[in-house]
């Protein structure tokens, strides 16, 4: 399992996560600025003009990293083992496991970051919003909200999707 690029935890002699308590802010940070309805676009605008470090010092960031760290599991103290697997032993080439062999979920592994109510409450909005983008006919909740606050919010009643600005 690669823990090189996993925000908020370091790996003991034994292999065992445990909670790096200077990243840890950090991660509940994410969840809680997700709950409070920010994109993952607008929560790394905020941590790259904050400055905010990441997993390996720096200060960039991606929002499919943060959005990754909201889904993953082990932020609640479980782990899904098996989520890649070597597929040439030779090379050392690894590919994601999409049930070509068995996965393993793990409760309580080890200490966690997040609740399981927190996270859980963060699954169905990450859901909640997919859905919102589904039906409305868009692919962002708001592009640059702090200058367009109304941006993919004001629904047409006729067809169901978001208004745009033209031009």
């Amino acid at each position: 399992m690669s823990k090189k690029r996993f925000l908020g935890y370091d790996t003991d002699e034994t292999g065992k996560l445990v909670i790096n308590r200077t990243q840890e802010p950090i991660v509940v940070r994410l969840y809680q600025e997700f709950m409070d309805g920010k994109t993952t676009d607008y929560i790394k605008r905020i941590f790259e003009w904050e400055g905010v470090k990441n997993w390996n010092g720096g200060t960039k960031w991606q929002s499919t990293t943060l959005m990754s760290m909201l889904e993953n599991e082990k932020y609640k103290g479980d782990a899904l083992l098996q989520k890649s697997y070597t597929v040439d032993f030779l090379t050392k080439k690894r590919t994601q496991n999409k049930g070509e062999i068995q996965m393993f979920y793990v409760e309580n592994d080890h200490d966690a970051i997040i609740s399981k109510r927190i996270w859980e409450c963060v699954q169905l909005e990450i859901k909640r919003r997919k859905k919102y983008l589904e039906e409305h006919g868009t692919n962002s909740h708001s592009h640059r909200p702090e200058s367009n606050p109304f941006a993919s919010k004001i629904i047409c009643g006729d067809c169901n999707k978001v208004f745009a600005r033209k031009g």
